[in-house]
């Protein structure tokens, strides 16, 4: 679960329409001739799909006893992390191994700075990088051919997450990545230079407003988490030369 806290409140935002967001923007993305890669369809797929070993997950969060608000993505243990993405993984595995092989290379390198060196994360990294290996194999395929695909699942998920997470994102000054500035303008996301195939594109992203001191329970954030979402209107445009 992701939490973007606002001054109207904390949010929630689940794994997988995080991912939604990041897959509809790799389909408008029209930078660097991606409109004509030859593996297009399948790494929005995989853009699309990266979190979803997260739904069960998210459909049943664990409560942080600290806040009594879901726990953050960022703090789950070794254990569940392992499950999520092994799970998300697998889904793909015999009906399309390229996208397994993306999910199974986002799982290990989103990790591998915070948890690398860390003895509890050992079989997660060590049983990530043989699945990673023998994907790669049956596909007959490079580490740089896999990073050149990764790549735009790489970026999409840095810009969703940016989003989701930051209700101030380059509020001061817009943020860069991959030699892009973005901000966030009211309900506008905007870029430079602007990678996408029009302007004025619309998006609704769902929130999930959580009760002001948390709950005191499980079964309590599970039923706030039954109630219909607010629906969060975005619109992709350019962002002015001279804005910061």
């Amino acid at each position: 679960m992701i939490l973007q806290r606002t001054p109207d409140g904390v949010f929630a935002i689940k794994q997988e329409d995080h991912a939604a967001f990041a897959g509809f923007l790799l389909e408008h993305w029209s930078d660097h001739n991606f409109l004509h890669d030859p593996e297009r369809e399948q790494i929005i797929l995989a853009t699309c799909q990266h979190d979803n070993g997260w739904k069960a997950f998210d459909a049943a969060p664990s409560l942080d006893p600290a806040t009594g608000l879901p726990l953050e993505f960022t703090q789950v243990s070794a254990e569940d992390a392992f499950d999520i993405w092994m799970n998300g993984a697998r889904k793909y595995i015999d009906t399309d191994p390229f996208v397994a092989l993306l999910i199974t290379h986002h799982a290990y390198s989103i990790h591998e700075q915070s948890h690398k060196r860390d003895p509890v994360w050992k079989l997660f990294f060590t049983e990530f990088a043989q699945l990673r290996a023998e994907l790669r194999n049956r596909l007959g395929l490079a580490h740089p051919q896999v990073e050149r695909a990764y790549s735009y699942l790489r970026m999409m998920d840095w810009f969703s997450l940016s989003y989701c997470m930051h209700y101030d994102l380059g509020a001061e000054k817009s943020d860069t990545y991959a030699g892009y500035n973005f901000k966030r303008l009211a309900s506008e996301f905007l870029f430079r230079p602007y990678p996408f195939d029009t302007k004025e594109i619309s998006y609704s992203l769902p929130l999930y407003p959580m009760a002001e001191g948390g709950y005191k329970d499980e079964e309590e954030l599970k039923a706030a988490l039954s109630n219909p979402p607010v629906q969060h209107a975005i619109i992709l445009n350019p962002l002015g030369r001279r804005e910061k």
